[in-house]
């Protein structure tokens, strides 16, 4: 009886995920991969300008990689985005509200509101010309420099890295 209960904790105490304390320390691709590969997320493509990560990724020949959660680093600026789904597969088929107080991206927006100071509103143009509005804070326990912002579309939570703000 004892090793079945052992064998049932296994999986929770092993479950890891990204915390505010690992998004305060990314300032390089380097320790963006050590942040990446600690939680348990996996290489899922690179090209010139980008290197990505996903937790748990499913590929298919035809709709390519999906994912839960991503990780993004490079571009333009050689900062990182990280992505949340909000919704879990189940209550987005069978139509439920969920309580998200315990979501990994909202526990790390929790953490930088509590941590860090409100600094702007900055809207950031996608490459199809999308324009998304995120609320940035300046954190001073941050590894990196700039500024994060967050915001959530279409069940996803984001958290972008703003590096040449100051």
């Amino acid at each position: 009886m004892r090793k079945l209960l052992l064998l049932l904790l296994i999986p929770i105490i092993s479950y890891s995920q990204i915390s505010y304390k690992d998004v305060m320390s990314i300032n390089s691709q380097k320790m963006f991969k050590k942040v990446m590969i600690e939680n348990g997320y996996e290489f899922g493509q690179s090209d010139e300008v980008d290197i990505v990560y996903g937790f748990d990724i499913v590929r298919d020949s035809i709709d390519g990689m999906k994912s839960t959660k991503w990780g993004r680093y490079g571009g333009d600026d050689d900062g990182f985005t990280l992505s949340f789904s909000r919704n879990t597969q189940l209550n987005t088929f069978l139509n439920l509200k969920e309580d998200r107080s315990e979501n990994e991206y909202d526990l790390i927006i929790k953490e930088i509101k509590k941590n860090c100071k409100y600094f702007d509103i900055i809207t950031y143009t996608t490459e199809d010309e999308e324009e998304l509005d995120y609320v940035c804070y300046s954190c001073s326990e941050s590894k990196y420099k700039g500024k994060i912002g967050f915001m959530i579309s279409e069940g996803w939570g984001y958290i972008r890295h703003f590096v040449n703000i100051e």
